[in-house]
């Protein structure tokens, strides 16, 4: 895995939760997802969510899965799905120790608000440091796992190169010789 730096990481492992190349979701039904969510630090800890919550946040899960596959340059994205959705999510600006504004997760709201803020002011605070769109899902359909792009010219389209990128390149070979 090509991870994301700094508090990226914690949304790239958000849309990692689905592994659809080897299987398994970490949010595939509500005790786990707790789970997972409080060992993350997006729940305190004796919160839980029901089966709607765990609905909605895997809803969000795959909008952004989405929206990484548009910072590949994969056609499909519906930003217009993920804003819908947002429209129940309060976030407001904060000052931190240092005096930089920064975004979190507003008061009040469901528990689904609060994790779908923390997540989402780290994707405004990554956008504002240039690294959002170096963060993208693999091209690879069959895979689709969220990785971070650090190749100079953005170029990186698979999670990695000894698994997907053989794939590809063993695939795009086998069209190529077999009309011959």
């Amino acid at each position: 895995m090509k991870p994301a730096p700094g508090r990226l990481a914690l949304m790239q492992r958000f849309v990692n939760t689905r592994n659809y190349l080897s299987g398994g979701d970490l949010l595939a039904d509500t005790e786990e997802a707790s789970a997972w969510l409080t060992g993350h630090g997006l729940l305190r800890a004796g919160e839980r969510i029901g089966e709607k919550e765990r609905e909605r946040l895997v809803e969000f899960r795959e909008a952004l899965r989405s929206l990484l596959s548009a910072n590949n340059g994969m056609p499909g994205a519906d930003a217009q799905a993920l804003n819908d959705f947002l429209t129940s999510v309060a976030l407001r600006m904060r000052f931190g120790s240092d005096g930089r504004p920064g975004l979190e997760s507003a008061p009040g709201g469901g528990l689904v608000e609060q994790v779908v803020g923390r997540l989402l002011a780290e994707v405004v605070r990554a956008e504002a440091e240039g690294r959002w769109n170096r963060l993208k899902a693999c091209s690879n359909e069959e895979c689709r796992w969220a990785f971070y792009d650090a190749s100079k010219n953005h170029s990186g389209r698979w999670c990695t190169m000894q698994v997907c990128g053989a794939r590809h390149k063993m695939r795009a070979y086998r069209e190529r010789t077999s009309g011959s």
